[in-house]
């Protein structure tokens, strides 16, 4: 009874220290008795009004008789109440869990001592429920591996469930936040959500999850940290594309503004988003003489001036966002031909111009001639560069006194320089085939045909030894005229030329 006493001690005291128990406890080692006296009073914290020992309830001492001596078994638990409804939390559970292990061990106890055990009298039960060995030195069991209580008759769990949980038919039933076969590993939230492992707590997830308990999809590369992702796809902010955002959105639409000998204006469509432009250009096929220039974000055109003539460059735009390039968007450009400088008019007949001109310093094909006459009748030609410092080109087949407007342009391939333009103007030309007919002692007349030229008319004048006559004016239309008053016998010489834009006189 001894032994008894002092097992039963170490359950409640087992009982105390996992649990909060506040225990009292009384015996009396008289000749007469042995009496065991335990109340629990446990503050779990939780409202309960009462549990009931195995025994049924009461106040008085449960008593158990053998021969003369008494061995009374006072068993009272008293749970103070709280204003919580509790009954489905860990912590409750486990305390009850512990309450029924002790109830068993007391129980046992009783019936085994109520059998003799503690007086060592024949009939108890040594069976240890088939899972262990019947030890008399100790009047207890040895359990067999995987099982545990006074009689060996409850399924041990692994590690006592490591204090983290409670065990239920050899199994642990662990508490809120952990998790394993011995409940000696962390748990993590909603298990992961079967897209990951648990790492101390924490998830692992697998490719395409993310969250802490991996319930997210995940974004590609999420999103280059250029964008925000929602529902497993990337959102990119502003100037960025792609399914991970890794790209920068290039400038569209690169196209010339104006052209000149020495400059380019270029523009493009703006990037929505872009901190600023780079633009590079060079001559196509030199591109280690390229030169950069950054344009700021608010600008999408700009300028390129100090350019050689005729020369093709190519040019390219990118945008830059977070020290991020674009792709480029790029164009060919050819600069034009310069412009042909000191045209000038170096004389003319009445069916021809010549003038000449200063060459360019850039390479021409060929340039381009072209006069126009008043009527808006024009010719073009091509004339060869000279090896000269200047060109020189006659006009011919042109009409007897008419003013025409002459301009030249270089060419260099597909381009054309400015027009450089200067005015000439050819001869009158002379009336021909003129005769003296029905000739009398005082009296001729003249014809003559009519010149090419649009005239406003003639002058007729007539000389002799005697002298010269005045000048008589004649309509443009007119082809002859009657010279009267003439001396008989005397020589006269005829002149007759046309007025207008010039004298050129004629005589026969």
């Amino acid at each position: 009874r001894a032994v008894h006493g002092n097992r039963l001690g170490i359950l409640l005291g087992a009982l105390c220290t996992a649990s909060g128990v506040a225990l009292t406890e009384g015996s009396n080692t008289s000749e007469k008795g042995i009496t065991f006296s335990h109340v629990y009073k446990i503050d779990s914290g939780c409202k309960q009004a009462m549990l009931l020992s195995q025994d049924p309830a009461s106040e008085s001492p449960i008593m158990a008789v053998d021969g003369g001596n008494d061995v009374v078994f006072k068993h009272n638990i008293q749970l103070s109440s709280a204003g919580c409804a509790c009954a489905d939390s860990e912590e409750f559970k486990s305390l009850l869990y512990r309450l029924n292990g002790l109830e068993e061990e007391v129980t046992y106890l009783k019936t085994q001592c109520a059998q003799g055990c503690c007086a060592g009298s024949p009939g108890m039960d040594t069976s240890c429920s088939g899972h262990g060995t019947y030890q008399h030195d100790s009047c207890s069991c040895r359990c067999d591996p995987g099982w545990t209580g006074l009689d060996c008759s409850t399924s041990a769990c692994p590690e006592d469930c490591n204090d983290n949980g409670y065990c239920v038919d050899g199994h642990c039933v662990c508490h809120a936040g952990y998790a394993g076969h011995d409940c000696s590993l962390l748990a993590c939230p909603d298990n992961c959500s079967d897209r990951g492992h648990c790492v101390d707590g924490h998830c692992v997830c697998h490719a395409g999850y993310a969250g802490h308990d991996c319930s997210l999809l995940r974004c590609l590369g999420d999103c280059t940290e250029n964008g925000r992702c929602l529902d497993g796809r990337c959102i990119c902010d502003e100037g960025f594309f792609g399914d991970d955002c890794s790209m920068v959105a290039s400038p569209k639409g690169l196209h010339l503004v104006r052209v000149t000998d020495v400059s380019l204006l270029v523009e493009w469509e703006p990037v929505r988003g872009a901190e600023y432009y780079v633009l590079s250009y060079h001559p196509e096929g030199d591109a280690g003489t390229a030169q950069k220039v950054q344009v700021l974000n608010m600008e999408n055109s700009y300028l390129i001036t100090g350019l050689k003539p005729a020369v093709t460059y190519i040019v390219q735009v990118y945008a830059v966002i977070k020290a991020q390039k674009s792709d480029a968007d790029r164009i060919l450009a050819t600069t034009g031909v310069s412009g042909v400088e000191g045209i000038r008019v170096l004389g003319q007949t009445e069916d021809s111009i010549q003038v000449d001109w200063q060459n360019p310093e850039n390479e021409v094909d060929f340039f381009k001639l072209r006069h126009t006459s008043p009527t808006g009748h024009g010719e073009l030609e091509n004339v060869a560069r000279s090896q000269e410092a200047r060109t020189v080109h006659t006009i011919v087949g042109l009409n007897p006194g008419t003013e025409y407007q002459i301009s030249v342009q270089a060419v260099r391939g597909n381009s054309e320089g400015k027009a450089s333009l200067a005015s000439g103007v050819t001869d009158i030309d002379a009336p021909t085939k003129l005769i003296a007919r029905d000739i009398t002692e005082t009296s001729a007349m003249v014809t003559w045909d009519r010149v090419l030229a649009e005239i406003h008319g003639y002058v007729l004048t007539y000389s002799s030894a005697e002298g010269s006559s005045p000048e008589i004016q004649i309509g443009a239309n007119a082809t002859s005229y009657q010279l009267d008053s003439l001396k008989p016998g005397v020589l006269y010489t005829i002149y007759i030329w046309p007025h207008g834009l010039c004298d050129l006189p004629c005589d026969v």
